[in-house]
């Protein structure tokens, strides 16, 4: 008996059209290795951004041993604010409109020759 896992990928865009968000920029490649989420937390520089805020996602439901993220997005705006994106932080006034597909398959380009845990959600 051979059970198969059900994997679905997806991605698309969303909008953040009213609310903030807390996203990250990265400063820069870091002068020293980063080995822990501490260290990468402490590194990269994390702002609370106002909508409108435009998204581009991708996700996946269950990684098929490809080393993918479960869910990533990055944002831009026509007022200068955007980065990776974490999380809405008002929640009484925050509101999305999305757009997103379904895939048939997943493909990984250039999947690192080593891995690790750190930054992973």
């Amino acid at each position: 008996y051979q059970r198969r896992v059900a994997i679905t990928p997806g991605g698309g865009t969303f909008l953040l059209t009213n609310g903030k968000a807390k996203l990250h920029v990265m400063p820069g490649f870091s002068s020293c290795p980063l080995n822990s989420d501490d260290d990468v937390n402490n590194w990269l520089r994390f702002f609370e951004m106002s909508g409108p805020l435009t998204h581009t996602s991708v996700f996946v439901s269950k990684d098929p041993g490809l080393d993918l993220r479960l869910e990533h997005s990055h944002c831009f705006s026509e007022h200068g604010e955007g980065g990776h994106y974490h999380y809405d932080t008002t929640p009484d006034t925050v509101c999305y409109e999305g757009y997103f597909n379904l895939a048939d398959s997943i493909f990984r380009v250039d999947p690192p020759s080593e891995t690790h845990m750190i930054g992973r959600d």
